[in-house]
């Protein structure tokens, strides 16, 4: 057992873990560039290629034309085949509780992909790895299927192609062209791994335990699931709404500030100078928008940034624009936050086996800030 804090451990702490390192990671890099096992993060983003960026991420190197066409066919294969004892279960809870959360879905999903691999201890690498293909494919077909059942359809099949291709035609319901296909791939390339944020943090720390995948990925999609994670992303696209317009940005804005709200898309703790992420996607959903009426909410989009960066400095992150994106697509609000699901599920299973290869219990101290010792009074006594 970890020795207790006491009158000795230190009197300064850091809220929220802020600057503190944790820890080390082969897997992600974000000093002054972001980069994925030593790539920048710009040419994989443009190639928009999530499967090579999910092999990259789990095998630490980018894989050969073969390599690729094996492993996507092995995570195709995991989403065409959701085991029935799953399904059956989504569907019945899909009766009882119709307009529960995607992100509630894919939590219990995962939950019971666990039981049915009986999935209780860690295995080997090669062992892990095999469990972590599975669940890039199996991930977006719960997605999917949950998002028809819930709406009281039957479960639609898992199209061929990528996982962009496939999951964007079954939540839009028609197949996307090429152009579209490539800017989703982008997104999830974008929002496959970041360090230690929080969702991938809490899964280190399941699996620290000496728990297994499947518990730290259920863990991390509760934390995922909060608006100052991977919540952010849906409200973005609320807050973008509820202003309208371009010319009532303004005192929107402002309105926030004297309220002292957070304005969500804005702001990370890691980035200060701004989000590459952002910039990237930015480009490239105010290019997919140009000349259709989408250059609305960008017409809006930039004036936010303008009044958010004059009055506070403050710079856009990955879920500004990526809500745009989504909502370009044709994608309902609830499936913006699965998706981030979806995409980082190639990032915390890299992490988990990363934990698992190198392990220690993560275990911190506290800084005690109750009452002083006082003596126990029986209850016949306390009045």
């Amino acid at each position: 057992m970890s020795a207790p804090s006491t009158p000795n451990a230190a009197s300064e702490f850091a809220r929220g873990l802020a600057g503190i390192v944790a820890g080390r990671t082969a897997i992600c890099s974000l000093d002054g560039d972001l980069r994925y096992r030593g790539y920048s993060i710009e040419p994989l983003a443009l190639a928009g290629n999530f499967e090579e960026v999910a092999y990259l991420l789990l095998y630490g190197e980018l894989p050969t034309a073969a390599e690729l066409a094996a492993f996507s066919g092995r995570v195709n294969a995991a989403a065409r085949s959701l085991d029935p004892a799953v399904t059956d279960a989504l569907e019945r809870l899909a009766v009882s509780a119709p307009h529960a959360s995607p992100m509630d879905a894919l939590r219990t999903g995962v939950s019971m992909l666990g039981q049915v691999e009986g999935d209780n201890l860690p295995g080997s690498r090669e062992q892990l790895l095999a469990q972590a293909e599975k669940l890039l494919g199996q991930v977006p077909a719960v997605l999917a299927a949950w998002m028809d059942l819930s709406a009281g359809r039957r479960i639609g099949p898992w199209p061929e192609g990528s996982i962009a291709k496939a999951l964007l035609e079954r939540l839009t319901g028609h197949v996307p062209s090429k152009e579209h296909v490539a800017i989703f791939g982008t997104t999830l390339v974008l929002y496959a791994e970041h360090e230690f944020n929080a969702s991938t943090f809490t899964a280190r720390t399941v699996v620290s335990t000496g728990s297994d995948m499947h518990s730290g990925i259920t863990a991390a999609i509760g934390a995922l699931k909060g608006p100052l994670h991977g919540g952010a992303n849906e409200k973005v696209l609320e807050v973008l709404t509820h202003i309208g317009s371009a010319d009532r940005a303004e005192p929107w804005v402002h309105e926030q500030f004297a309220a002292k709200r957070v304005v969500m898309g804005f702001g990370h703790r890691v980035y200060k100078d701004g989000d590459v992420r952002a910039k990237l996607l930015g480009r490239m959903c105010r290019e997919m928008v140009r000349g259709t009426a989408g250059e609305a909410i960008e017409d809006l989009a930039e004036r936010v940034e303008r009044l958010m960066l004059s009055a506070k400095s403050l710079k856009p992150n990955l879920d500004w624009p990526a809500a745009r994106v989504y909502h370009a697509l044709g994608l309902p609000v609830q499936v913006f936050t699965p998706i981030f699901v979806v995409a980082r599920m190639s990032g915390w299973t890299a992490h988990i086996i990363e934990q698992i290869g190198d392990n220690r219990l993560i275990r911190p101290l506290s800084l005690y800030s109750g009452p002083q010792p006082r003596d126990y009074r029986p209850l016949a006594t306390r009045g």
